[in-house]
C-alpha cells in the first residue's frame, strides 16, 4: 500500500493543521449560544478556505461529534 507524506506548507498539510486547531479549540462542547455560533463561524471559515468535498466532510464530522459529545454529557 502506498503512503503519502504531506509536505509542510502544502494545501493538504495546511488543511489538516487547521482542522487540528479547530478540534483543539472546540473539543469540549458547551451548551451556550456563543459556543455554537463560534464553532459554526470557525468551521464555515475552514470550509470557505479549502472548498473541497473532503473539507466539507471534516466540517460536518466535527459539528456532529460535538453534538454527540454534548448529548452524552447531558445523559450521563
Amino acid at each position: 500500500m502506498a503512503a503519502k507524506r504531506f509536505e509542510k506548507g502544502s494545501v493538504e498539510w495546511n488543511m489538516f493543521m487547521d482542522f487540528w486547531k479547530l478540534c483543539q479549540q472546540h473539543w469540549e462542547p458547551e451548551e451556550t449560544e456563543e459556543y455554537w455560533q463560534k464553532l459554526i463561524d470557525d468551521i464555515d471559515s475552514f470550509y470557505k478556505k479549502y472548498q473541497t468535498p473532503f473539507a466539507r466532510k471534516l466540517y460536518w464530522a466535527l459539528h456532529q461529534e460535538m453534538e454527540e459529545k454534548l448529548r452524552k454529557e447531558n445523559v450521563g
